[in-house]
């Protein structure tokens, strides 16, 4: 395919996964990255546009997940700018990939650099699940080697003064999530006063969970966190998207009750776990 041909297949959103237009984009990956970053860059400049409801276009997306599977650091900036859209502009964009992709693309293409990750952290005006997603990837560069486990928790611990977040966000309760995933020890005190002070909630994740893990080995605790980490990186870019519930599935003569078909319900199930945490679905995963 050529590369006006691929972009053409990615543009407007009409159900069918685009597996060849993919394919064709992987082959043709130098040519093609520019105008994939070139469609993000054209997205935030008119944002408004494209959140309309009315908008077919779902190019972005393809670019989103595309230079992500890439590693494709000269998009970091722009996808962080995304991100760090005001309102509930990101949530209209990217629908159910700011929780179920963000984290992961901010990692693969932030090249080693942390600072945007933690500007996105700290920018209250962003969306609150956008920041929860930089949270998240700031957790995973710790087991990706950009940062150590000590760097991060320091980081972290300087986010407990109350003024990060509203009340009602639920910031502070991401932020609790990634000290445990990254073994709570040094954070203990914090994590105690932010519990007396109503800045996790309980109903999110217990005290008592922080207590019982530091009764477990800390390396191990570690070792099924980079397991965890490793298993939401884009590795196959199909098996990662084409299940998304936007996209019309191919029918199947017969059902199978594979081992393989088990996985994939669990990962479907997952997914739909994480949307329930975005407050807009998707406009193109209707």
């Amino acid at each position: 395919m050529e590369i006006n041909d691929i972009l053409q297949a990615f543009e407007i959103y009409d159900k069918e996964y685009k597996r060849d237009a993919i394919d064709a984009a992987i082959a043709r990956r130098e040519e093609i990255t520019p105008d994939l970053i070139g469609i993000l860059d054209n997205v935030l400049k008119n944002p408004e546009h494209y959140a309309d409801r009315d908008c077919n276009y779902f190019a972005h997306i393809y670019a989103f997940i595309l230079l992500g599977y890439f590693k494709e650091s000269g998009a970091h900036d722009v996808i962080v700018d995304l991100a760090s859209l005001s309102g509930d502009l990101p949530s209209l964009l990217l629908g159910d990939s700011i929780t179920g992709d963000l984290p992961i693309v901010l990692l693969r293409t932030c090249g080693g650099r942390i600072d945007r990750i933690k500007e996105l952290i700290l920018n209250k005006d962003a969306y609150e699940y956008c920041r929860g997603s930089a949270l998240q990837a700031l957790s995973y560069a710790v087991v990706e080697g950009y940062a150590t486990r000590e760097e991060v928790l320091s980081f972290y611990q300087e986010l407990f003064t109350g003024d990060e977040a509203t009340a009602s966000s639920c910031f502070h309760d991401t932020l609790a999530v990634c000290i445990y995933d990254l073994y709570p020890e040094e954070l203990m005190e914090a994590i105690g006063k932010a519990y007396e002070e109503g800045l996790i909630h309980p109903g999110y994740v217990r005290y008592e969970e922080f207590t019982e893990v530091l009764k477990t080995d800390k390396a191990n605790h570690l070792e099924k966190f980079r397991i965890r980490v490793e298993r939401n990186h884009i590795n196959d870019i199909h098996q990662h998207m084409s299940w998304w519930a936007c996209f019309q599935q191919p029918e199947k003569s017969q059902p199978h009750f594979s081992s393989t078909n088990t996985s994939k319900n669990k990962a479907k199930k997952s997914r739909k776990k994480q949307t329930k945490q975005s407050k807009k679905a998707n406009r193109g995963k209707k």
